[in-house]
C-alpha cells in the first residue's frame, strides 16, 4: 500500500483526488488550512484517509505535519503538490499583498513540502507530482505573477529530475481551466465577473485526479514527466 500525501486536499481537484485514491486503497494523508473539512472529508472516506491540518506555507507547521505523518506509516511514497491559489488582476492595479501570497503558496509552499520530505521519498524510491498550469508554459493577461509562479514550479520539477534520476520519479501535471473554486480567491470584481464563466466551462476536476492516478499508477519502468490537459472547447 502506498503512502500519498496530497496538499490543497479539502476541496477541487485535490479533494477529488484523495476520493480516488482511497477508494483504490492507498493510504493518504490530506493536507490543507481548514480542519472542518478535513474532518468531514475523512469521515466519508474512512481509515486509508488522515487529516493532517496545516498551512503549507509555514514551514514549522509543514514539518510537523510531515513528520506526524512519517512517525505513524513509516514513508511517504507520493507527495502531490497541489496546494495553489491566483488572483487575476492587471500588474498595474495588482495588489502588492496578492503578488506575496501566490509566492508563498504557490513556490514557498511546494518547496516546504518537498524539503521536508524529499529524504522519505528519495529512501522509498518516491514520486513527486507537482500540479502546474498552462500557465506554466504561456503568460496570459491579468495574470502575471500567477504565470510566474507556476514557470517556477516547473524548473522545480525540472530540477528534482535532473538531479534525482535515480531516486525519484518527477511529473508535472498542467491543466488549462477547471471548474473548482479557484477563481473565486479574485478580488477585483470586474476580472471575476470576466473569468467565471470561463473557468465554469472548463475541465472537471476528476479529469486531472484521474491524470495524477494515471501518473502514480504509471509501470516503474517508465517516468511521465509531465502532463497538459485542456478543455475540450470543441464540445460546449
Amino acid at each position: 500500500m502506498k503512502n500519498i500525501i496530497i496538499t490543497g486536499a479539502s476541496s477541487g481537484i485535490g479533494e477529488v483526488t484523495a476520493r480516488m485514491l482511497c477508494a483504490k486503497g492507498y493510504r493518504v494523508g490530506l493536507i490543507a488550512r481548514s480542519a472542518e473539512k478535513l474532518q468531514h472529508l475523512v469521515g466519508e472516506l474512512g481509515s486509508n484517509a488522515q487529516a493532517i491540518p496545516c498551512d503549507v506555507t509555514d514551514y514549522v507547521q509543514v514539518k510537523a505535519a510531515i513528520e506526524g505523518f512519517l512517525a505513524k506509516h513509516g514513508s511517504i511514497d507520493v507527495l502531490v503538490n497541489n496546494a495553489g491559489l491566483g488572483y487575476f488582476d492587471t500588474l498595474v492595479g495588482g495588489k502588492i499583498e496578492e503578488w506575496h501570497t501566490m509566492v508563498d503558496v504557490n513556490i514557498k509552499g511546494v518547496l516546504n513540502c518537498i524539503h521536508v520530505a524529499l529524504p522519505s521519498l528519495i529512501e522509498a524510491r518516491g514520486h513527486v507530482i507537482n500540479l502546474g498550469s498552462l500557465a506554466s508554459h504561456q503568460v496570459f493577461p491579468n495574470s502575471g505573477v500567477y504565470c510566474a509562479t507556476k514557470h517556477a514550479l516547473i524548473a522545480i520539477s525540472d530540477s528534482l529530475r535532473i538531479e534525482l534520476p535515480d531516486k525519484l520519479r518527477v511529473t508535472t501535471i498542467s491543466p488549462g481551466s477547471v471548474d473548482t473554486p479557484f477563481i473565486n480567491s479574485t478580488s477585483n470584481a470586474q476580472m471575476l465577473e470576466q473569468y467565471k464563466d470561463y473557468f465554469a466551462a472548463g475541465l472537471r476536476p476528476e479529469m486531472i485526479a484521474a491524470q495524477i492516478v494515471h501518473a502514480i499508477e504509471s509501470p516503474l519502468g517508465s517516468v511521465i514527466s509531465e502532463i497538459i490537459i485542456r478543455p475540450n472547447r470543441a464540445l460546449k
